[in-house]
């Protein structure tokens, strides 16, 4: 009979930020945002968002998600050949076929692990420890490192003719690049570890927020013949109500089933797709509003970083010494979709 783990934890984290860092003003100059008549510092005033940081060219998604995991290895005390799952996460991904974990783990020298792809827009992340937590619970896992990489960068359309054009993008243009990893195992102090999550979607507003589409024949890519689109298009308003409507429910689920009120929380980890999406929330958000006073904030200096954002904000904050044993943790994740995730753990 398999011994299975009282509870499994977070015991490893790390995060790769690009050092290239590209300002607001940079993108709205790159745009020419002045020839639709808007004044200068009006996607900062909109977004909130300051600073990005952008990889180089020959940067590939799995380069980001393996320095990240070299560094989350290195923080659990932990070698690549101790890993039997690598999960990756991003949404951006080095190809097609095979899956980018192939890549990292053996980049990493993981060449022993099984490995997969986890593909669900912002909430890639959250998915993958979610996956990993099960597996490890069964017993069909000892120790699972998901990671990610996003190279988002690459999907900022900077053709935007009309203002509406601009509006529609407006999401690609606080995109930042990065990477992100955590190393899960099982715990014997039944008191620390993932204690409960709460996971909704509604397919139905799925067809606003658009990475990636398929393009029409006519716009085929004149090099390769390709038919992928890589650019992001959204409605912002649409995205905010639906994730909203999702996130609100889930948090306040997840934690009447932890038995958690939110001044029980020490930190809360939110993915910010920008920093005035969380602070426009926040008065819809009820009692759970309370939340977003503990939150790690980074999207004003790191933009939105997809799957990339909870990890690098855990680094941050055990870094600053903000996120430390035993310390009481929600952690969110609205996403297009549209879908939002709650979980709480003991760290």
């Amino acid at each position: 009979m398999v011994d299975l783990p009282p509870s499994v934890r977070i015991t490893g984290i790390g995060a790769e930020i690009p050092p290239d860092e590209i300002t607001t003003a940079e993108v709205e100059e790159r745009l020419g945002l002045r020839r639709f008549g808007l004044a200068p510092g009006w996607l900062e005033q909109v977004t909130g968002v300051r600073t990005r940081r952008w990889a180089t060219p020959d940067v590939r998604p799995s380069m980001l998600a393996a320095d990240a995991a070299r560094k989350a290895l290195a923080n659990a005390g932990m070698e690549a050949a101790d890993v039997d799952m690598l999960v990756f996460t991003g949404i951006t991904r080095d190809c097609l076929e095979p899956a980018t974990a192939n890549l990292v783990a053996d980049a990493l020298g993981a060449r022993g692990a099984r490995v997969f792809d986890l593909v669900n827009a912002c909430n890639s992340l959250v998915d993958g420890i979610d996956v990993a937590e099960s597996l490890i619970r069964t017993g069909k896992a000892e120790r699972v490192l998901v990671a990610t990489g996003e190279r988002a960068s690459l999907a900022i359309d900077w053709q935007a003719r009309t203002m509406e054009e601009v509006l529609e993008s407006l999401a690609s243009l606080v995109v930042g690049d990065g990477g992100g990893a955590v190393v899960l195992e099982r715990s014997s102090d039944p008191e620390r570890g993932v204690r409960a999550r709460e996971f909704r979607s509604d397919a139905a507003r799925s067809s606003h927020p658009v990475g990636g589409p398929l393009r029409r024949e006519d716009r085929a890519c004149e090099i390769c013949g390709g038919v992928l689109d890589p650019g992001f298009r959204c409605d912002g308003r649409d995205l905010f109500a639906a994730a909203l409507g999702l996130l609100q429910p889930a948090m306040e689920t997840v934690m009447a089933r932890t038995g958690w009120s939110y001044d029980d929380l020490d930190i809360v980890f939110c993915h910010q797709p920008t920093k005035r999406f969380v602070e426009h929330a926040a008065p819809f958000l009820g009692e759970a509003s309370l939340a977003v006073a503990k939150l790690w904030w980074t999207a004003e200096r790191y933009g939105n970083t997809s799957t990339a954002s909870l990890p690098l904000a855990m680094t941050e904050a055990a870094a600053a010494g903000a996120l430390e044993p035993g310390a009481k943790v929600l952690v969110l994740a609205p996403s297009s979709g549209a879908s939002a995730a709650a979980m709480t753990m003991v760290w």
